[in-house]
C-alpha cells in the first residue's frame, strides 16, 4: 500500500497530488507521505517485538527491563504531578500556547491528558510488580523503599491526571490485580506482619491524599461533577458515527497507513452531520485501524494483539506455577492485565497510535510472544538437574 501509493496529500491546499505507482490496478495508499512514515514506525516496532520475546529468554535480562519500565514510569508521572504542584501553563513550564490550539490538558510529556493515562496505565502495574516482589523476596529495605515510592507516584499521577477512562481503567486494573495477588500475599504474611500490612497499606492511602491535595485534586473531580452534562455532547460520539458510515469504504486493504487525517474530511463533509474541527485522530482506535488497513490489515493487527495476550495468558496457565521463577509469574500477569486496560482504553481514545505508547505496548507483546520458549529453557534446567541427581546416586 505504501509503495504503490496512488498520491500524496498536499496538506496547505487540501488537494490529493496523483503519484505514478508501479501496478496501477492493485491497491494503492492515496498519501504516500503519511504511510511510507507509518510503515517505517510499524517496521521498527515488529523489531522491538522480536527482540524483547529473545531478551525475555534471559532472567536477568528480564528484570533489567522490568526496573527500567518502573523507573522511567515513576519519573514521568513524578513531571506530571510537579507541574500540576506548581500550576505550570505548558509542558516544561513553557509559556503557554496560542488558545486556537487548544493544549489545555497536558500531563507530563503528553499534550493530550487520555494518552498521559493511558501510558501511566501501562507503567504502574509493572511498578506495582514490583512491589509485590521485593517484599515477598529477600529484597533489601532500601529496595522496598524505593519501589513503593515509584508506585506511590506513578498511581497519584493516574489520580491527578484529568482523564476521566484512564481513572476507570486504573480502578478496574487496580481491582484485577487486588484479586490476583492480594490473596496469596495474606497468606504468605505471619499474623504478625498483617497488621503491619494492613498499617502500611493505611499509610499508602494517606501519602495518596496528601499528593493529591498538593498536585490540585480538584481538577479530576470537577469533571466527574459535569460528566453527566459533558459525555453525552462529547464530538467523539458523532465522529465515530462517521466513521461507521464509512466503514463500507475501507474494503480490504484501506486508504492506506497513517492515512485518517486526510481521508476522514472527506467522509465528514459527505456524512450529512458535519463535525467541527480538525480530527488528527479519531477518539476510536479500533474504527480508524480499520479504515487506515483495511478489513485485512486490520485483522492482522488483532491477530498480532490480541493473540499475544491470547498466548501470554495460555502459558503463564500451562507453565507458570511449575516451570517458571517468580520474578517471571510475577510479571507475566501483570503486562497481560496492562494490556488489556490500553485495549479498553482504545475504545474511547487513540493511545495505540502514539509512539510511546506504542513501544510500550510492543516491550509487553515481545514478553507476552517470549514466554512461549521460557517452558522449553525450564524444562532443559530441570533434565539437567535431574541427571545431576542420578549421576551423583551412581
Amino acid at each position: 500500500m505504501a509503495l504503490n501509493a496512488k498520491s500524496i496529500y498536499d496538506s496547505e491546499f487540501s488537494f490529493f497530488v496523483p503519484l505514478r505507482n508501479f501496478a496501477p490496478p492493485l491497491s494503492g495508499s492515496v498519501d504516500y507521505a503519511n504511510s511510507a512514515a507509518w510503515m517505517l514506525r510499524g517496521a521498527l516496532l515488529l523489531g522491538t517485538i522480536l527482540f524483547v520475546s529473545d531478551l525475555s529468554q534471559s532472567s536477568r535480562w528480564l528484570l533489567r527491563l522490568w526496573y527500567v519500565i518502573g523507573v522511567v514510569g515513576g519519573s514521568i508521572a513524578f513531571l506530571g504531578l510537579l507541574q500540576k504542584a506548581t500550576g505550570a501553563q505548558m509542558i516544561f513550564w513553557q509559556p503557554p500556547p496560542p488558545p486556537e490550539f487548544g493544549v489545555t490538558t497536558f500531563f507530563a510529556t503528553y499534550f493530550y491528558h487520555g494518552n498521559a493515562g493511558a501510558f501511566l496505565n501501562l507503567v504502574w502495574p509493572l511498578s506495582a510488580g514490583l512491589v509485590i516482589r521485593a517484599f515477598t523476596s529477600q529484597s533489601q529495605p532500601g529496595m522496598r523503599a524505593l519501589w513503593t515510592i515509584v508506585f506511590i507516584v506513578t498511581i497519584a499521577g493516574v489520580l491527578a491526571n484529568t482523564s476521566r477512562m484512564a481513572q476507570v481503567v486504573a480502578l478496574v486494573l487496580l481491582v484485577v490485580i487486588g484479586l490476583r495477588f492480594g490473596p496469596g500475599l495474606l497468606r504468605r504474611l505471619p499474623g504478625t506482619q498483617k497488621s503491619v500490612a494492613m498499617a502500611g497499606a493505611m499509610a499508602l492511602v494517606l501519602a495518596l491524599i496528601a499528593l493529591a491535595q498538593a498536585t490540585h485534586l480538584e481538577q479530576p473531580l470537577n469533571r466527574w461533577q459535569s460528566v453527566s452534562e459533558q459525555i453525552p455532547t462529547d464530538a467523539r460520539w458523532q465522529a465515530s458515527r462517521v466513521a461507521l458510515s464509512a466503514l463500507p469504504n475501507a474494503g480490504f486493504f484501506g486508504s492506506g497507513p497513517g492515512t485518517f487525517r486526510v481521508v476522514f474530511p472527506g467522509y465528514n463533509i459527505g456524512s450529512g452531520h458535519t463535525v467541527p474541527g480538525s480530527w488528527r485522530f479519531l477518539h476510536q482506535d479500533y474504527l480508524q485501524t480499520v479504515l487506515e488497513w483495511g478489513w485485512l490489515g486490520s485483522s492482522l493487527w488483532a491477530l498480532l494483539v490480541f493473540g499475544g495476550i491470547a498466548v501470554g495468558i495460555l502459558n503463564y496457565k500451562r507453565y507458570g506455577t511449575r516451570d517458571w521463577m517468580p520474578r517471571r509469574r510475577v510479571m507475566q500477569p501483570l503486562a497481560i492485565i496492562a494490556l488489556a486496560g490500553v485495549a479498553m482504553h482504545a475504545l474511547v481514545d487513540f493511545p495505540f497510535q502514539i509512539g510511546s505508547i506504542q513501544l510500550y505496548v510492543a516491550t509487553y507483546l515481545g514478553v507476552c510472544w517470549g514466554s512461549s520458549l521460557w517452558y522449553d529453557k525450564s524444562e532443559v534446567r530441570r533434565h539437567r538437574s535431574e541427571a545431576v541427581v542420578r549421576s551423583e546416586r551412581c
